[in-house]
């Protein structure tokens, strides 16, 4: 991973990733194993998207961390599975049981019935070892990822080739495939310049991609939850994790990551995130019936966080044009949807 500029865009190269999240990492991987070196973009400054985890430190030097974005990932593919214990060998990720997460509430009410629970209970849950970003960087082990820089727009040259711009408008390298997996919103933007096959801009912006605000939380006492894991039923909350809990974590007070609703992240979509974080704090102490005093308490707002109403395909390709579109949002809001997207999205472009 480095912030270094693109190579001379004259010279053409064979795959350009717009997104160093899961998707564009795991497009890269299969890529790089088919003979083709990807370069990938990305405009954060660290690579993962969702698979984030957020350091703070207390007045007295103690470091947290919070995984505020996916809390775990599930892994079906083999491929995925043997990537994941790779990780776990090099002891970068733990694979943890998965009880049911729909468990009494704190006034005893019986959980959810079995056909209500989410496709990935039941499931093993990884986490990363210290946290979420572990894994992602194990994955992105041995590929060129260019962060900070943002593409401001893509355009198709008269040789058949994908241009990226900055966003001044200026060359920034030249491709002869691309695959875009930025949110649906943004991937309309980004090709907004391009004639794209018959049905994709339709098919794109009939996706719903709801939006997360998460809390992070540090308090000194202990809060009286379910479990270390719980998804209450809610209007408010979807979820509680107790960070605390989770393996390769430093001694220290209870740290919490909860995340809202899409319906109350979407009323509260605009407020800031000190603001926001006051209002989730108010509705987790409704919810769990006491005043609570933070030693620590941060917000951060996912935009595009759950695919509501997915795109239905793992990804849309036009081998002929060597573009592809994937991410979580092509086919459900898992973590483990961006890998299978965007490994679709490669094995199309490159067979």
């Amino acid at each position: 991973m480095t912030s270094a500029p693109p190579p001379a865009f004259e010279d053409p190269i064979g795959l350009a990733i717009i997104g160093a999240g899961l998707a564009g990492i795991s497009a890269g991987r299969l890529a790089r194993r088919q003979g083709v070196t990807p370069l990938i973009f990305d405009k954060g400054r660290g690579i993962g998207g969702r698979l984030a985890t957020r350091r703070a430190t207390l007045d007295d030097g103690t470091v947290l961390r919070f995984d505020h974005g996916a809390q775990f990932m599930t892994a079906r593919s083999p491929a995925l599975v043997a990537a994941m214990a790779g990780a776990e060998a090099a002891n970068l990720a733990r694979r943890l049981p998965a009880p049911p997460l729909n468990g009494p509430s704190l006034h005893g009410q019986p959980p959810a019935p079995e056909r209500d629970q989410p496709r990935w209970v039941g499931q093993p849950h990884w986490v990363g070892m210290g946290g979420m970003t572990a894994i992602a960087k194990h994955l992105a082990q041995g590929l060129d990822i260019r962060t900070g820089i943002r593409i401001g727009g893509v355009v198709r040259t008269g040789r058949g080739l994908w241009q990226l711009e900055d966003e001044d408008g200026l060359p920034l390298v030249q491709a002869r495939r691309l695959i875009v997996t930025a949110p649906p919103e943004q991937t309309l933007d980004l090709l907004i310049d391009v004639l794209l096959p018959e049905g994709w801009r339709r098919r794109i912006a009939s996706t719903i991609v709801a939006p997360c605000w998460a809390l992070m939380l540090a308090v000194d006492e202990a809060l009286p939850l379910p479990g270390p894991r719980w998804r209450p039923e809610d209007e408010a909350i979807a979820w509680i994790g107790d960070q605390t809990a989770l393996p390769g974590r430093a001694a220290g007070p209870q740290s919490l990551v909860v995340h809202a609703t899409p319906h109350w992240s979407r009323i509260h979509l605009e407020e800031t995130p000190e603001v926001a974080a006051a209002s989730l704090l108010r509705e987790l102490e409704r919810l769990i019936g006491r005043t609570i005093t933070p030693r620590l308490i941060q917000a951060h707002r996912w935009r595009y966080a759950l695919a509501e109403v997915p795109l239905g395909s793992l990804c849309l390709a036009d081998p002929g044009t060597g573009l592809a579109i994937a991410g979580d949002w092509c086919i459900g809001g898992r973590a483990e949807a961006a890998v299978d997207s965007g490994r679709a999205a490669a094995q199309a472009l490159i067979g």
